[in-house]
């Protein structure tokens, strides 16, 4: 079975920040990339864990969504016509989308 293709972030930090990041990871006997990886896995990690989602969510998106709307809005019917809004929101998109090219 093949390995899956890595993706690749990148992250703008500030000197200070950096320096900081550099160091710490140093001390440790790791890479800043390493560092990171281990850092956001165990955030992550976390994250699942109290239901948040993620891909490892055994929930269905529909039903953490239905979830947070509730704690939002405290089950009170939202204004308006969810289709258009999804339209205006992909007429905005498109928009922006054409401005980039």
């Amino acid at each position: 079975m093949e390995a899956a293709k890595k993706k690749r972030l990148t992250l703008d930090l500030d000197p200070p920040f950096q320096r900081r990041l550099k160091s710490v990871a140093a001390l440790k006997g790791v890479s800043m990339r390493q560092y990171c990886q281990t850092a956001i896995d165990r955030e992550l990690t976390k994250d699942e864990a109290s239901g948040i989602g993620g891909a490892s969510s055994k929930r269905p998106d529909h039903e953490v969504l239905a979830e947070l709307r509730w704690k939002i809005f405290g089950g009170k019917p939202l204004p308006g016509n969810s289709a258009d809004l999804i339209r205006e929101a992909r007429e905005i998109r498109d928009r922006e989308i054409e401005g980039w090219a």
